[in-house]
C-alpha cells in the first residue's frame, strides 16, 4: 500500500505559513515588506484588537496589474528576483514569494490595489487560498491590503497567541523597525481607532526622538565612519542611560532590521567598562555593505543575515563605536557596586539624617522604621543579652538558623552599632552578628509591599500637583496592562491621550523620591523580567519597590532608628536572605572572631 502522497495547495501554503506567520506582527512585517519595495512615500497601518481581528495596511505606492494581484496570491511567486544570480545581489526587503499565499492560507485576505497610470484598479477576495471575488474596483492609485480573522481556520494556531497587549507590543516594534530603517517615508498607525504614530518624513535624530520620547535628544551621540568594506552611521546612547532590557538596540543592514548576536557582541563589549552587569545601551546603527558580501536568505523572516568576513565587520564596528564614546568624552562613572539584580534609577531625595537629631527631626526620620506590633510575635520582649546562651555540645556555636529563630520570637533588641554606615554589628553571647542594613530593610519593605498587594491595601500619597509621564508606546501598553497591581500598591495612575500617564499618587513609603522615575523604573524592570527572569508581574514590581525604598549603602542611622530597623527585620518572613536572595547577616561566633587573632 502507498503511504506517500501530494499534499494540497492548501496544507502547503498553511505549513509554509507556520515558518512566515507567526503571529499578527508576522503579517504586518511582510506587508510592510511589501509596501516599502513597492517604492511607497506614505504608509497607514490600521489595527484592530491587536492584528486578530483586522490588519490592514495602505501605501501609495506603484501598485499592481490584474493579472499581477491574481499571481501574487501564488505560491513562490515575486517580481524581485528572476535567477540564481539575483540571489547574491538582494536589494528589496522582501523576495522569497511566500508572504501572501502563506497569509492566504491562514486568513480572510481582500485586497484593492491599481496602477498610478490605470483609471481603474482591481479588488481580490480570498479566503483559505480560494478566491472568492475578483472585479473592478475604483480605488487610489497603490495598494490597500485587509486581514481578518488571523488563523480562523487554524483555532490550535489561535488559541497560542497571546493577550492582546504583548501581541500589539509584538505588532509596535515592527513599525518602529520599518519606521527606523525608512526614515524618507511617512507612517500613520492606528489601534482600534486611537491614532499611535503620525511621523512625517524626517531625518533620524527627528525619528528616534518621535518614536521613543523627548528624554532622548540629550542621550544621543552620532555614530560614523567609512570604510572599503561598509559604512557605519547612526546613534549610540551614553552610558547612564542604559537600561536592563534590550528592546531600544537596532541594528540594520542595507535598511533591512536584523538580529545579529555578533554584531550586538561587538557593541556591547565596547561599553563594557561603562556599564554594570545586564544593562544595556541604546544605538541606532546602519551599516551599508556591498549585497554580495552578505547573504540574507538563511531565515524565513529574513531577520538573520550571514557575513562574508565577520572578523572585520566586527573590528571596524567596534572601532567607530570607540571612537564616537572617546569623541564626546565619555568616561567610566557608573557606580559599579549598585545591586543590577533589581537596581532602578538613584534616589532623587534620599532620607538625610543627623548625628544628633533633635526630638522633632527623631519622630520624623523615625516613622520609616516604626513597627507594626499587629504584624509581630506575641512573645514578650526581653533583652538581647538574654536571648543568647552558650550551648556547649558537639557543636561549639549556637548556628545563625538557631540564632535567628530565637530572635523571630522577640519584640525588642538590644545595644547595636553601625559599621561604616553599611552594616549593623551586634554583641551576643555566642558571638557576633553582623547585618547588611540595606538588605535588611530592603525585607522589611518586600513584606510591607506584599502585605499591601495581598491586601490590596497599599497606602497612597496624593500629590500636591499630579504630573504628567510621557512614554513611548510600548512602555505605555506595558503600563496600562500592569495597572491594577500598580493600584494595589499605591501607584494612582490615569491614562490621557495616547501616550502620556498622569500620576496622581504614589505609595506612600515612596514618598520622597520622583514618581516619574518611580514608573519608568518599573517599566524597564517589567520588560526585563519579561525577557529574563519570568517572575510573576506582582512579585517583579514587589522586589522592584523594596529596592528602590530601601535604605542606599551609606545612611548614617542613630539608634532609635537602628533598634527599630532591627525588631522589623527579626519579625520579618525570612530574616535570612533578601527578596533578590543576597545575604541579610552572618554570625560571627566568639571561636572564629579569636582565630583571627592567633
Amino acid at each position: 500500500m502507498n503511504t506517500i502522497r501530494l499534499l494540497s495547495d492548501l496544507l502547503i501554503n498553511q505549513i509554509a505559513a507556520g515558518e512566515v506567520v507567526q503571529r499578527p506582527a508576522s503579517v504586518v512585517k511582510e506587508l510592510l515588506d511589501n509596501a516599502i519595495d513597492a517604492g511607497s512615500k506614505n504608509i497607514k497601518i490600521v489595527i484592530k484588537d491587536a492584528g486578530k481581528q483586522f490588519i490592514q495596511v495602505i501605501d501609495d505606492g506603484i501598485g499592481m496589474s490584474e493579472v499581477d494581484a491574481r499571481m501574487c496570491f501564488e505560491k513562490h511567486t515575486t517580481s524581485k528576483i528572476a535567477n540564481t544570480d539575483d540571489l547574491s545581489k538582494i536589494q528589496t526587503m522582501g523576495f522569497r514569494g511566500e508572504a501572501m499565499a502563506s497569509i492566504a492560507a491562514v486568513a480572510q485576505v481582500e485586497m484593492e490595489t491599481r496602477l498610478h497610470q490605470a483609471s481603474i484598479g482591481v479588488l481580490i477576495a480570498i479566503e483559505g487560498s480560494k478566491i472568492k471575488k475578483q472585479e473592478a474596483v475604483a480605488t487610489s492609485p497603490g495598494t490597500k491590503v485587509s486581514v481578518k480573522n488571523l488563523f480562523y481556520n487554524v483555532p490550535a494556531r489561535r488559541n497560542f497567541l497571546k493577550s492582546n497587549p504583548v501581541e500589539f507590543k509584538h505588532i509596535l516594534e515592527e513599525v518602529q523597525h520599518a519606521a527606523l530603517a525608512r526614515t524618507e517615508i511617512g507612517w500613520k498607525l492606528y489601534h482600534n481607532d486611537t491614532e499611535i504614530y503620525n511621523l512625517s518624513p524626517e531625518k533620524l535624530s527627528h525619528r528616534i526622538v518621535h518614536l521613543f520620547g523627548e528624554s532622548y535628544k540629550k542621550q544621543l551621540i552620532p555614530c560614523k565612519e567609512t570604510t572599503d568594506i561598509v559604512t557605519i552611521e547612526g546613534y549610540i546612547g551614553k552610558p547612564e542611560q542604559a537600561k536592563k532590557t534590550r528592546g531600544e538596540q537596532f541594528l540594520f543592514v542595507n535598511q533591512r532590521f536584523i538580529r545579529s548576536p555578533f554584531l550586538n557582541h561587538a557593541i556591547k563589549n565596547t561599553y563594557d567598562r561603562l556599564l554594570p552587569v545586564d544593562n544595556f545601551p541604546f544605538y541606532t546603527i546602519y551599516l551599508t555593505i556591498d549585497p554580495k558580501w552578505v547573504d540574507i536568505n538563511v531565515h524565513p523572516t529574513k531577520t538573520e543575515i550571514k557575513f562574508q568576513d565577520e572578523r572585520a565587520l566586527y573590528a571596524i564596528l567596534q572601532a567607530a563605536i570607540k571612537k564616537s564614546l572617546a569623541t564626546h568624552h565619555v568616561v567610566d562613572s557608573l557606580d559599579f557596586d549598585q545591586d543590577t539584580n533589581f537596581s532602578l534609577l538613584r534616589f532623587t531625595n534620599p532620607v538625610q539624617i543627623n548625628n544628633h537629631p533633635t526630638h522633632s527631626e527623631k519622630e520624623r526620620t523615625y516613622t520609616q522604621f516604626k513597627v507594626d506590633h499587629s504584624t509581630l510575635s506575641s512573645t514578650p520582649s526581653k533583652n538581647w543579652q538574654n536571648l543568647f546562651t552558650d550551648h556547649k555540645d558537639n557543636s561549639t556555636t549556637r548556628t545563625l538558623d538557631q540564632t535567628v529563630g530565637t530572635l523571630q520570637h522577640q519584640h525588642g533588641v538590644g545595644t547595636a552599632v553601625q559599621l561604616y554606615t553599611n552594616y549593623i554589628i551586634v554583641q551576643v553571647q555566642s558571638g557576633a552578628l553582623l547585618i547588611d542594613q540595606q538588605a535588611a530593610h530592603e525585607r522589611v519593605l518586600y513584606d510591607k509591599f506584599l502585605a499591601h498587594f495581598q491586601n490590596k491595601s497599599g497606602a497612597s500619597q496624593q500629590l500636591l500637583m499630579p504630573e504628567h509621564l510621557v512614554v513611548n508606546p510600548i512602555d505605555y501598553m506595558v503600563l496600562l496592562e500592569n495597572e491594577a497591581i500598580l493600584r494595589s500598591l499605591g501607584f494612582v495612575i490615569d491614562p490621557f491621550g495616547e501616550s502620556t500617564i498622569i500620576i496622581h499618587g504614589c505609595p506612600a513609603e515612596l514618598s520622597h523620591h520622583s514618581p516619574k522615575q518611580l514608573l519608568e523604573g518599573l517599566i524597564e524592570q517589567l520588560k526585563w523580567n519579561n525577557s529574563k527572569h519570568k517572575l510573576e508581574t506582582s512579585e517583579c514590581c514587589i522586589r522592584t519597590l523594596a529596592k528602590k525604598a530601601s535604605l542606599p549603602h551609606g545612611t548614617k542611622l542613630n539608634g532609635i532608628e537602628i533598634d527599630a530597623l532591627l525588631a522589623q527585620l527579626f519579625s520579618s518572613s525570612n530574616t535570612m536572605y533578601a527578596p533578590d536572595g543576597k545575604k541579610i547577616c552572618v554570625m560571627l561566633s566568639k571561636d572564629s572572631l579569636a582565630n583571627l587573632l592567633k
